[in-house]
């Protein structure tokens, strides 16, 4: 067995009289003294080491290279202390100047598209491909456009604060508070990494316009069963599987994109279920949808009159464009008053005056629970709560209005 002192003498056979002594610990340059590096005794990798109120944090940073040592020792103090407080706020206590960004030896591209790059690359695996394009667009439109190529460590409060004001000054104020939370999440991701020190954005939301949430139109319940009778009606030459997609959205109240890109592998109409693949949902997570008989007549028509080997809803073998439902809408006079995403809020109303669960209606709904325990535990808990709730849900719509499917093209 090769003891400690053997292993010592194999890597290092002769020292240099300035090269690190094992188990010798040093301080990080420009951070608190708190902050040390070290070569283990028992390894050819340096160590970093705080310490802080009676405990020890200890990280390898398995590398041979000391000023590569240093730069992943800040990068695991930046993350010990914002784990620990919560909030990067307390960073600005422990600011240094450019002059000491970054280590010698170390070359980082600190452009602000770049970091943002990188940021949007590690969030977009959470998020739908239409949603990250959106995210993308805005930050490129609003922000990139004018500071893309400046060290995001030279970008000040103003710079930001500047170019949101343009923003509410065009009246786009729920735009900029959008584009602040962006850049919030792309600051904080920079200060993890090491490449920034504090976050520009803090404070920034108390110098815009107040905040004003803009639902979009619904009907209310009262003005549902005329509408429900409008779709049921709904015969402009060449478009009924627009009126089966209304219907069908009215009877699943699921957001647009889910329902029209749909494919029938994600239905199995003998259990009655529809799994939305993780994918394709906002949340990045999958989503079932209990089927109820009205459904299912309408998926079983669709299936026979409008056959195709993937999106149930389509045109010459391509999914319904994105304002087919809206425009319909408009067709039968509900500009203004009801959206397509309104359905989902009509419901909720709806099911919540019937006094079903919140958290059953909510979870229907694909509001997610942040606590990913407590996430799994409703996915499994509230099946059959949701399947009583959506079958429920179309006995009550059939009342309004019989859903027929005798109408072929």
């Amino acid at each position: 067995m090769i003891g400690i002192d053997t292993f010592d003498q194999i890597n290092i056979p002769t020292r240099h009289r300035t090269a690190a002594i094992p188990g010798t610990v040093t301080p990080v340059p420009h951070y608190p003294r708190k902050l040390k590096v070290y070569l283990n005794n028992a390894s050819p990798y340096w160590w970093a080491t705080y310490f802080d109120r009676g405990k020890t944090y200890r990280h390898s940073c398995k590398t041979q290279d000391k000023f590569e040592a240093f730069r992943e020792a800040r990068v695991f103090y930046e993350k010990l202390l914002i784990t620990k407080y919560q909030h990067p706020a307390h960073l600005l206590e422990h600011q240094i100047s450019d002059a000491n960004m970054p280590v010698k030896g170390i070359q980082v591209d600190l452009r602000l598209k770049k970091i943002a790059s990188q940021w949007l690359s590690r969030r977009a695996s959470k998020w739908t491909p239409a949603h990250t394009k959106q995210v993308e667009s805005r930050l490129i439109n609003n922000i990139l456009k004018y500071v893309a190529d400046k060290n995001i460590q030279r970008i000040t409060r103003n710079d930001l604060l500047g170019l949101l004001q343009k923003m509410e000054e065009r009246g786009a104020y729920g735009l900029a508070r959008r584009v602040l939370n962006d850049c919030r999440q792309i600051w904080q991701y920079a200060i993890i990494i090491g490449v920034c020190k504090h976050d520009i954005t803090i404070g920034l939301n108390k110098a815009l316009h107040e905040h004003t949430v803009v639902h979009f139109n619904a009907v209310t319940p009262k003005e549902l069963p005329k509408l429900m009778s409008d779709i049921a009606g709904y015969e402009k030459l060449g478009d009924s599987i627009v009126r089966y997609a209304l219907q069908l959205m009215a009877l699943t109240f699921v957001r647009k994109n889910e329902l029209l890109q749909a494919t029938w592998d994600e239905f199995d109409l003998e259990k009655a279920i529809w799994k939305i693949p993780a994918e394709r949902m906002k949340m990045r997570l999958e989503h079932v949808v209990p089927l109820n008989k009205q459904a299912l007549l309408i998926l079983n028509h669709i299936k026979s009159s409008y056959p195709s080997d993937g999106y149930v809803f389509h045109k010459a073998k391509k999914p319904l464009v994105d304002h087919a439902l809206i425009y319909a809408l408009y067709w039968m006079g509900y500009k203004n008053r009801m959206t397509v995403h309104g359905f989902r809020a009509v419901a909720s109303t709806v099911l919540n005056e019937n006094e079903f669960r919140p958290d059953v209606i909510e979870r229907q709904l694909a509001h997610t629970d942040t606590n990913q325990v407590r996430r799994a535990y409703n996915r499994a808990q509230y099946l059959n709560d949701r399947i009583a709730l959506m079958n429920w849900w179309g006995n009550y719509l059939e009342k309004m209005t019989p859903f027929k499917v005798n109408l072929i093209i």
